[in-house]
This record gives C-alpha cells, sequence and structure tokens, in this order.
C-alpha cells in the first residue's frame, strides 16, 4: 500500500532517457493537486546517504525536518527536476499544477522548491532556456526564481525567501 499520493490523471512509468518519471494521462487543470507525499518524519542528522535511492526517497519539508518515503518505490518517487517545471508546491508536500497541463506531458518540479541543502545536487541537463546547468541546495537563494515560482515554494523555503526581501 502506498503512503503517498497520485492523482489518477498521473501515472510514473519508464522514462524515454533512462530511470522513471511522472506523466499526466489526462489534462490537469492551474492550482489541480497531482500529488501529496506520505512516509517518515525524520531529522537531518537521521537520513543515510547510503542508503538505497537515497535522492528519490528524501524530500526536505521544514528547517532540518525531511520525509523520507517508503523502501519499496512508490509513483511519486519519480518526479523529475526541471529548470521550467509544471509543477510547484503548496505547503510542504503537496504538488500542484502551475499551469494547465496536457495530457501526455511529463511532470516536474525545479528542486529548488523544495531543497534548502545539499543533500542532492547534481549536473543539470533539462535542455530548458533556462536551465541553470548545475542543481545545487542554494538555488532557492536566486532572485530570478524568486519571482518565476512566488507561491510554490515550499512552506519554509518561503519563510527564508521573505526574511531575505525584509532584511534587504
Amino acid at each position: 500500500m502506498s503512503q503517498s499520493y497520485l492523482n489518477q490523471k498521473c501515472e510514473a512509468r519508464e522514462h524515454p532517457a533512462g530511470g522513471c518519471a511522472v506523466f499526466a494521462t489526462l489534462p490537469l487543470h492551474k492550482g489541480e493537486v497531482v500529488s501529496l507525499w506520505g512516509g517518515r518524519i525524520v531529522q537531518r542528522h537521521e537520513l543515510d546517504p547510503d542508503m538505497p535511492r537515497f535522492t528519490q526517497r528524501v524530500l526536505q519539508i521544514d528547517e532540518d525536518l525531511y520525509i523520507l518515503t517508503a523502501e519499496k518505490p512508490e509513483p511519486n518517487d519519480c518526479f523529475n527536476h526541471s529548470c521550467h517545471p509544471n509543477l510547484g508546491f503548496s505547503g510542504q508536500i503537496a504538488l500542484v499544477a502551475m499551469r494547465d497541463i496536457a495530457a501526455g506531458e511529463e511532470l516536474t518540479f525545479d528542486y529548488a522548491m523544495s531543497d534548502g541543502g545539499p543533500y542532492d545536487e547534481f549536473e543539470c541537463a533539462c535542455g530548458s532556456p533556462y536551465c541553470r546547468g548545475r542543481v545545487t541546495g542554494g538555488d532557492w537563494k536566486l532572485p530570478e526564481l524568486w519571482g518565476r515560482y512566488e507561491g510554490y515554494f515550499s512552506s519554509y523555503l518561503a519563510r527564508r525567501i521573505e526574511k531575505i526581501k525584509n532584511n534587504s
């Protein structure tokens, strides 16, 4: 039994470039809930970077708090990063459509919307015109993302951003 929720208009399947991905099977409307992560909440010191599928199973949800999804792969473990995503956060564990999405589109979010630390950094090859080339745990600090993703950052990052803006 899955610990997470995936909208029935979506499915996880093999990605043409390898690995897995989530795709819309029917149109999704702006604001529609696509995913809710479930799992065990752990603190940073409890994370084990050597566990199988570490970066697929971990989602930062607050300062030093993470959701660790089930050991058995779930569809929600297959959301990929894009520097030009069609999903964003609502709160800490929900992904919503940032715009209307057509059937067949891959569903992605920018990891800068949720990652506030260096636990999942990598070279990016998303191919979008906005591609940063490298995804880091500090990307949430980029002012150009603040405007593009306003209202779609995880709650704790939205608080960090507001603090920076208020101290400027």
